[in-house]
């Protein structure tokens, strides 16, 4: 993760290592040694965006290491400055990897599902604060805040292990319990 001046918070990817390599997920900059060590392990395979607002440092990997960036067909709508190479449609599945469309969130937002039991979200919940643990998007940043709730429901039908989000720090411990803690007060 990295702060981002623009918006006054912590922003963080996700690398999930998958047989053919990594599959990044909303890339941050990075520093040249993190890179370095990362792809010392396994080649960089394509770029996963979770929405439109998280296109971040795809564009410089992209060009560095000519791999495809994937969407869900909402974010692809979205996203005006690149062209994405794949669009991954409902229960179709890349690299082990399923997008859930969340309406209601932000625009195009999409929740990714890994067969490994992890869980990669957006902004549709936040965990910002160690004290607060999971929260909603504030409701001035979501669409329609009701129907981003609703739309998260469908996360608990996955068997996930690990939560990992664009704001916040990722949840490694009863990640699905959490999240349904924060669903169903």
């Amino acid at each position: 993760s990295v702060f981002d001046p623009a918006i006054k918070c912590e922003i963080g990817c996700a690398a999930l290592k998958v047989a053919s390599g990594w599959v990044v997920v909303d890339p941050v900059p990075l520093a040249e040694a993190a890179w370095k060590e990362l792809l010392a392990q396994a080649a960089l395979r394509a770029i996963l965006l979770t929405n439109g607002n998280h296109v971040r440092d795809t564009v410089a990997l992209r060009l560095q290491h000519q791999v495809p960036v994937v969407t869900a067909p909402d974010t692809r709508r979205d996203i005006t400055e690149l062209r994405p190479d794949v669009t991954l449609l409902p229960n179709e599945w890349l690299y082990g990897i399923t997008p859930i469309a969340i309406p209601g969130a932000t625009p195009g937002e999409t929740a990714f599902y890994s067969k490994t039991g992890v869980m990669i979200l957006g902004d549709a919940v936040i965990n910002t604060s160690p004290e607060a643990g999971l929260e909603f998007l504030p409701d001035k940043y979501c669409a329609d805040a009701e129907q981003n709730r609703a739309s998260l429901r469908k996360l608990l039908n996955f068997d996930f292990h690990t939560l990992t989000l664009a704001h916040g720090a990722p949840v490694t411990t009863r990640a699905k319990e959490k999240l349904s803690a924060l669903l169903n007060p």
